[in-house]
């Protein structure tokens, strides 16, 4: 059964845990995509004040410095009015927005933002027929459920994490924020507070590992269509070096990775690499965790690869040398609870692929 994971300042998405008061960030960092963050008034519940008014969201369950909520979350809160002179109605926002901004010159720019979730509470009202009687209790009360995007998403019933993305040509955020609205009768100021709020669909659970021998065991493993994916590798033609010469196949090489390809993060991934033709020997071999991350911009979608891992060959008698056909191995998939994949739309997209470099030659090494 999956259990929520202890959500701690280690594991959040690569921005500021505390918000800032203004809009304002780095030229070298995603702009927020909300404004005027309040900061919480003490370090053991989510309760952030304006002048007649407080936003309690409750205590800090997970220690983090912003309410967080997982998959699907319910963000509930109740809003402390002091006095209701001249108010005509208050209101509660739920929003989520995408910023994504192209990067010439260390500057963002060809910035664009994209609405995510918006939703309102009507918590009081001056017309209601027991805004007195809310009045007198000043507690109000709201609730909202984080699912269902309401344009751009991968899937209808869910909404991605928040996170910031950083790319030598573009950047993006994606951030929360529970705001409450307090409009006033005549000339009086609007009155307002806002804050960021964590979402992360994260959970842990138990990952069962197919079989595969151990190192000197002489049983092969029982390979089946139901318990293995079969990938066949992509052949790059070039020049080979002194030495070594090209192969003549029966078919390609094919890299078997457990079923349905969906593994969580921070477990070791057993793979196997087969090779229709034995050779003498393998002169390069390399198996590796690679995180493309894509942010859509008005210039483009600017993609980028960097490498999380690299992974581990087992049961090999010397460096470069695999007697058997089937090289065995093992890769993390990174670390656990953070090196997630997700997507919202084509807009943002960060995702996990399993890449092989292999180099085969008969003649041995020069």
């Amino acid at each position: 059964m999956d259990v929520l994971p202890s959500y701690t300042p280690e594991v959040l998405p690569g921005y500021d845990l505390t918000p800032a008061t203004t809009c304002l960030a780095p030229l070298t960092r995603p702009s927020s995509p909300v404004h005027f963050l309040a900061r919480a008034q003490d370090h053991k519940n989510y309760r952030y004040c304006s002048k007649r008014m407080e936003l309690d969201l409750g205590p800090r369950t997970w220690g983090t410095r912003l309410p967080t909520y997982g998959k699907s979350g319910t963000v509930e809160g109740t809003v402390k009015v002091h006095s209701f002179k001249h108010v005509d109605r208050i209101v509660v926002c739920l929003i989520g927005k995408l910023h994504a901004s192209h990067i010439l010159n260390h500057i963002p720019t060809l910035s664009q933002t994209h609405t995510i979730i918006s939703r309102e509470i009507e918590v009081w009202s001056a017309k209601a027929p027991l805004s007195s009687t809310l009045a007198e209790e000043s507690q109000l009360r709201f609730s909202f459920t984080l699912a269902k995007a309401e344009q751009g998403g991968s899937e209808a019933d869910s909404i991605p994490p928040s996170a910031t993305v950083q790319l030598n040509r573009a950047n993006g955020r994606i951030a929360y924020a529970i705001r409450v609205d307090m409009y006033q009768r005549g000339l009086h100021l609007h009155e307002m507070i806002q804050t960021e709020i964590l979402h992360l669909p994260r959970t842990t659970g138990h990952y069962s590992r197919p079989f595969i021998p151990e190192s000197g065991n002489e049983k092969r493993p029982s390979i089946s269509e139901e318990e293995w994916d079969r990938l066949q590798l992509e052949r790059k033609s070039g020049k080979g070096s002194k030495g070594q010469s090209s192969l003549v196949y029966l078919k390609e090489p094919e890299l078997l990775l457990p079923q349905d390809l969906r593994f969580p993060s921070g477990e070791d991934i057993p793979f196997l690499l087969c090779l229709p033709t034995i050779p003498k020997t393998v002169s390069h071999l390399l198996v590796q965790l690679v995180r493309l991350s894509t942010v859509q911009t008005c210039a483009g979608a600017i993609r980028q690869a960097k490498i999380v891992l690299e992974g581990c060959i087992h049961g090999h008698s010397e460096p470069g040398s695999y007697p058997k056909s089937a090289i065995q191995g093992t890769i993390n998939s990174g670390e656990a609870e953070k090196d997630v994949s997700w997507s919202f739309g084509t807009l943002l997209l960060v995702l996990h692929e399993i890449r092989v470099s292999l180099s085969l030659s008969t003649t041995g090494p020069s």
